[in-house]
């Protein structure tokens, strides 16, 4: 909406100010955009590009309307898309880890889930075999599926070392099947029914949906973008709990790790 007006404003009448909106009102939707149609598995985590050029937008705003240059509607257009991206960046993205129960070198905690044929697995299952265990929060999430397919590309060299690929989510078996069409790689795919495993592993984000998502089909409730690996003795040996859902770790560093986990004298 903000956009919407900053361009009929500066057809209208190509101002300074009207500049100034638009420079307040871009960044965040050419963000969203650049999730959704180029695709991304994480950014910087302040986004001081965005940041700044939303704050420079202000500043010109607010100037011209102590200029009498602007009115209070462009003002308020301009307060609005800053506090917005600031909110986004420092708030919205953030997320509390201290509920973490998952600890480097010890057993991956208990926890159970539901394959695509409704079979019960339980944590325990994952030992024999190094395993890669990564929850995403649904194919909603334009992060998530780029992290998946990041790890896609790199199925082959995985699982030459034995490792097992699983994808967790508390998404519908029906949005999880979609996703497993989508690839033609053979991960392992679970349901999390009711966010369990999320709750029992201190990973559960409450309410972590984004507003209007719930009409195609998604639970408000979700989890928290985590990765886990695993030895064959089920003793976690790497975890990312990022608290910050843009800023996730580069598929080398499970390559790394795995690789040092394989190379260990048995």
């Amino acid at each position: 909406m903000i956009l919407i007006y900053a361009i009929r404003l500066f057809v209208n009448n190509p101002s300074i100010s009207a500049i100034g909106l638009l420079l307040s009102a871009t960044p965040i939707l050419l963000l969203m955009g650049y999730f959704f149609i180029v695709g991304t598995a994480r950014t910087s985590r302040n986004l001081w590009l965005l940041l700044g050029t939303t704050s420079l937008g202000f500043a010109i705003v607010f100037i011209e309307r102590l200029r009498s240059n602007a009115d209070d509607t462009t003002l308020i257009m301009a307060a609005v898309a800053l506090v917005g991206i600031w909110a986004y960046v420092f708030w919205y993205s953030k997320f509390d880890r201290s509920s973490s129960k998952i600890q480097l070198h010890t057993p991956l905690p208990a926890f159970s889930l539901t394959d695509l044929h409704g079979n019960s697995i339980n944590a325990a299952s994952f030992a024999g075999k190094p395993s890669l265990l990564i929850f995403y929060r649904g194919n909603w999430c334009p992060l998530c599926m780029v992290q998946i397919k990041e790890v896609a590309s790199d199925y082959q060299e995985l699982v030459s070392k034995g490792v097992r690929i699983a994808l967790i989510s508390p998404q519908s078996e029906k949005h999880t099947q979609s996703l497993a069409n989508k690839f033609n790689v053979p991960f392992e795919y679970y349901i999390d029914q009711d966010n369990q495993a999320a709750k029992s592993l201190g990973i559960f984000a409450q309410n972590g949906l984004p507003f209007g998502l719930q009409v195609f089909g998604y639970q408000s409730d979700t989890v928290m973008p985590t990765v886990i690996i695993t030895d064959s003795e089920n003793i976690v040996q790497y975890v990312d709990i990022t608290d910050n859902y843009r800023v996730r770790p580069e598929p080398q560093t499970f390559q790394k790790l795995l690789n040092d986990i394989d190379s260990r004298p048995s």
